[in-house]
């Protein structure tokens, strides 16, 4: 994933497992270029939240604050000039950083303190000028959310493209529809994965619109969010400096103490996480040895049990689940963070929070892409598992079939008669609807046959499945 720098500084170029320093003219939050649908990685993810990449960022949006201030004529164009040339991790060593940091104990303050060792005088007056802590960090962290946004949504088109390949293989294969824990109707695994999709293809379009919104969230409004000691023209340098930063303009709003942009970023996480669970929750079930219908692609020499050699665990299925119980719990710390005191306090220290929610989201992604592209689908034993109701599953369809030569309601009454009467005698849906007169007066055999062949799939059903399949990788479809 290519990423970017403010201009007159240096980049973020995410390599061999760390971010390195390049030269750039472009703003560090631009949108990275088009990649793989299918690539979802969570090593630039990690990354972002480590020291050197996370006071890159830091330093970036100094250096941004002091061109939009020059621009106005709050500071000295040579001052701006000296800050973005100086915004370099490379000149604030972790180990300076950590040992400042050990006499001050504010992290800010820290960072200015080893930093103004390499500005000049012009530098050192003007950096952090009319600036607090929240803005800067505040900013920093609506660059994260911006980027992992971004990287997440390059998870989840790959996680569409996984499930369209399943759902067009098996818009054809039927499987039993389960209500309530029961055999409901014949379905396809087609059918079940286009539900999927669509509901994944509405988390891209809930991802889109939260991303405006963190977008907007760039904030220069000082201590307590009424521009103070940013000058007569701090409005207006507000909005340079989100343009700086290749972020949208600036909501005029103080956020700092509401938080709820945030908030919508852990929820939505939270949501897409609910989504992983219970798909990872339902192919833990489909694989179970009753009803084996599906199974995880595992690598040889992958150990099951300790103790029961015979044995095939699920994996993925389990990290899913476990993702949808723990995400939704960091969200909540997220959330509480709107309740803040009065203009704004400190008490959650969402940073950790943020890091570990926006990793492990990106993680799983990753693993219900993989699960979902090794699945291996038992055709053979979908069909079995309908045919253990012995055509029960059908009973509707001959209802219907039956109402073309009875009122509705008694089609319905008579179909659960020879239901019950099958349940009654220990025997299949057929020999009860060929002992029925009131059946046979209108159906033979090869009638009851056809009306009870759960791999006759209606029109419609087939075609939902390519149309959600078709709407979901149209780049033009609406989201």
């Amino acid at each position: 994933m290519r990423s970017m720098g403010p201009r007159g500084s240096h980049a973020l170029t995410f390599k061999n497992g760390k971010f390195a320093l390049t030269a750039s003219a472009v703003a560090i939050c631009a949108i990275a270029s088009p990649v793989s649908a299918s690539e979802c990685r969570v090593a630039p993810v990690r990354a972002l939240f480590e020291y050197d990449a996370q006071t890159q960022i830091i330093l970036d949006v100094e250096a941004a604050m002091a061109r939009a201030q020059a621009a106005h004529g709050v500071i000295p164009a040579e001052a701006a000039a000296e800050i973005s040339e100086k915004a370099q991790v490379a000149l604030i060593p972790q180990s300076m950083f950590d040992a400042t940091y050990d006499v001050v104990r504010h992290r800010m303050v820290a960072l200015l303190a080893v930093w103004r060792e390499s500005l000049n005088d012009a530098g050192d007056q003007y950096v952090h000028y009319g600036a607090t802590t929240v803005d800067i960090y505040g900013t920093a962290t609506v660059l994260q959310m911006d980027r992992v946004l971004t990287e997440l949504d390059t998870c989840l088109a790959g996680t569409i493209d996984v499930m369209s390949t399943l759902a067009r293989e098996h818009k054809h294969t039927p499987m039993i529809g389960r209500t309530l824990g029961q055999h409901a109707q014949p379905i396809t695994f087609g059918k079940k994965v286009s539900a999927w999709i669509g509901e994944y293809s509405r988390h891209r379009a809930r991802l889109s619109e939260l991303r405006a919104r963190v977008r907007r969230s760039a904030t220069l409004k000082g201590p307590v969010g009424n521009y103070s000691g940013l000058g007569d023209k701090a409005i207006e340098v507000e909005q340079s400096f989100a343009s700086e930063l290749g972020l949208d303009r600036a909501d005029l709003a103080d956020w700092s103490g509401t938080r709820d942009v945030i908030a919508e970023y852990g929820l939505m996480l939270g949501l897409i996480a609910r989504s992983h669970q219970r798909i990872g929750q339902e192919v833990f079930l489909l694989q179970g040895t009753d009803i084996a219908e599906v199974s995880e692609a595992q690598r040889a020499g992958v150990v099951g049990s300790s103790s029961m050699p015979h044995k095939r665990n699920p994996r993925d299925p389990e990290r899913l689940v476990h993702a949808g119980r723990t995400i939704p719990r960091l969200a909540e710390v997220l959330g509480d963070d709107v309740v803040n005191l009065f203009e704004r306090d400190n008490t959650s220290r969402l940073t950790p929070v943020i890091e570990e929610i926006s990793i492990t989201s990106v993680d799983a992604v990753r693993r219900l892409n993989a699960l979902l592209a090794g699945l291996e689908v038992d055709t053979d034993r979908m069909r079995a598992n309908i045919d253990r109701t012995r055509g029960f599953a059908m009973s509707q369809r001959i209802a219907f079939a039956l109402s073309e030569y009875m009122p509705r309601v008694e089609a319905e009454t008579l179909t659960k008669k020879v239901v019950a009467n099958a349940l009654a005698a220990d025997t299949d849906f057929i020999t009860a609807l060929l002992a029925e007169p009131k059946v046979t007066a209108h159906f033979d055999l090869p009638a009851l046959s056809e009306l009870l062949d759960p791999t006759r799939i209606d029109a419609p059903a087939i075609l939902q499945v390519e149309r959600v399949v078709s709407d979901a990788n149209d780049p033009g479809a609406e989201r």
